[in-house]
């Protein structure tokens, strides 16, 4: 693990407040040859609203999970809904066949006992024998508790509890009726992530992230700490993570220390946190000491320890700002703007909502220039979430939520090379019917394959889809970040009428070229090809 930090401008500056990077890289690859083993603890929601579609899906994606899983890991499943079924007691899974019978065995029930079955897991896991076993529950709801504990305080406290005993939890929200708020506090309490799952169809994809996230753990438990010497002061943590602050002994009111729970951390991973501090220059500090502990789980869960000092210039008072610093607090800010703006929006105030998004955008479109693959595809992730508020759409909160946990830790999601070798040819990809939310993982993995035989350079027609929505407008742009990490270029083509509106709504034309026709949009690939080359 490395880690390390620094400051957006010296400490000497003459700005009033100061911005601190601290960043923690965790090593390309496992160390050893073989990983822990994973414990995990499913707590399925069976109530009657999950009835149908939901039930199959979640059925789906959990055999499929088991057979991710190997012989040398564990598995427990329960089911809950006004009584709590054990359909899997805790057993290796040498056998999976068998599992997946009593997965498929699962039929829905009434209330919902979230703590009920959610309780019985961990306690299950907390039993289990194996000390460097990773345990972690996945808990899926699609409502707010009925029975049993319903308290939010008592709940996200059972997911701090459960964490400091080594047992992590990981929350999916699914479909329209549960509290997200609450959900992602879990989550972040209990060391796991938040997911948000629209319709049936997503529910595999997001046990597959889920699966890449603890099949490939490096690190568990990471605990970060900023000890802020006489003469800088903390003002406020940026990044959206759990956190406490120890006092100073000497000066009331006064932060000595803040420590960050980070969680856990995989392989090939970077976490960026963002804080800001105000130097008082009452006293001028050689450095600032920062600390990280952790449990690293391809050493036999040995605890580590890695301390750093950042130096201090007093001497000067240049207003020049580290640029790496500027955009990794715009992607923090960005984040904690959108929890605030789905509790807003749950609470009725969505002009409030829209007003904190437009903020968002005009920041974030003032310092595009710093980075601008990374906050050009940031600034369209936030138009297209206030565009499901002008829509009126009943999950636009839930989508403002996610779409924080997913900027937690600074990371925007990347397509892996896999040692690719880009070519300068042109793929033109042809849609044939309308593009929303079920249709995006077909296209994005066409692209994908094409992306693995070496093009960077795409046309995408359009002129068969008359309608796209916002998850095809997240798509395009996901798209052309990948594209253009590489050197490519996206141009869209052929767009309708009402295409042309949804581009114009969300600014999508401003950074996504588009031509009137695919022969124009080849010209115009060519004739860059061609400048680049000279």
């Amino acid at each position: 693990m490395i880690l390390s930090a620094k400051l957006m401008r010296p400490a000497g500056s003459s700005a009033k407040s100061n911005t601190l990077l601290i960043r923690l890289n965790s090593p390309t690859g496992p160390v050893s040859t073989q990983r822990q083993p994973l414990v995990l603890g499913l707590a399925l929601d069976r109530s009657w609203s999950m009835k149908g579609n939901k039930m199959d899906s979640v059925i789906q994606a959990s055999s499929s999970l088991v057979n991710w899983l190997t012989r040398r890991d564990f598995l427990t499943a329960v089911a809950y809904a006004e009584d709590v079924q054990v359909i899997q007691p805790l057993v290796p899974l040498a056998e999976k066949n068998s599992v997946i019978h009593r997965l498929n065995s699962i039929q829905v029930g009434t209330s919902t006992n979230l703590s009920g079955g959610w309780l019985h897991v961990l306690r299950t896991l907390e039993l289990h024998p194996i000390a460097d076993g990773y345990k972690r529950v996945i808990l899926l709801t699609d409502g707010n508790p009925t029975l049993g504990i319903k308290d939010p305080v008592q709940l996200i406290q059972i997911a701090a509890d459960a964490y400091k005993k080594g047992i992590s939890t990981t929350v999916i929200g699914f479909g329209n009726d549960f509290n997200e708020i609450l959900l992602k506090e879990i989550a972040e309490s209990g060391g796991g992530n938040f997911y948000y799952v629209e319709t049936p169809e997503e529910t595999g994809d997001i046990f597959f992230k889920e699966f890449g996230d603890i099949g490939t753990l490096y690190a568990q438990s990471i605990e970060l700490k900023v000890d802020f010497p006489k003469g800088m002061d903390y003002l406020d943590l940026v990044s959206e993570v759990s956190s406490y602050q120890e006092p100073d002994p000497e000066e009331t009111g006064r932060t000595k220390t803040l420590v960050l729970e980070v969680g856990d951390m995989r392989a090939d991973d970077v976490k960026s946190l963002v804080v800001q501090l105000r130097p008082t220059k009452k006293d001028t500090p050689a450095n600032i000491n920062i600390s990280a502990s952790y449990y690293e789980l391809t050493d036999g869960a040995k605890l580590e320890q890695k301390t750093i000092d950042i130096p201090l210039d007093w001497n000067d008072d240049s207003a020049k700002e580290d640029a790496d610093v500027v955009v990794e607090a715009t992607i923090a800010k960005t984040g904690k703007g959108l929890r605030k703006a789905g509790t807003l929006l749950k609470e009725g105030y969505t002009d409030e909502s829209i007003s904190l998004l437009n903020d968002l955008i005009k920041d974030i479109n003032e310092k595009e220039e710093l980075a601008p693959e990374v906050l050009q595809t940031l600034g369209f992730r936030v138009s297209s979430l206030k565009n499901r508020i002008l829509e009126n759409s009943p999950t636009a909160a839930k989508h403002l939520v996610a779409s924080a946990s997913e900027l937690q830790y600074g990371a925007m999601e990347n397509f892996p090379d896999d040692g690719v070798e880009y070519h300068d040819q042109i793929f033109a990809y042809r849609t044939n019917e309308d593009i929303d939310l079920y249709r995006c993982p077909e296209i994005k993995t066409a692209i994908q394959e094409k992306m693995k035989e070496g093009y960077r350079y795409i046309v995408f027609n359009l002129a068969k889809s008359s309608y796209i929505d916002s998850s095809a407008i997240g798509m395009l742009i996901q798209i052309a970040g990948w594209l253009r990490k590489r050197g490519g270029e996206l141009i869209v083509s052929n767009l309708r009428s009402s295409v042309k509106k949804v581009f114009s709504i969300t600014r999508l034309e401003s950074h996504i070229r588009a031509s009137e026709t695919e022969e124009e949009a080849q010209s115009l690939l060519k004739a860059w090809i061609e400048s680049k080359a000279v």
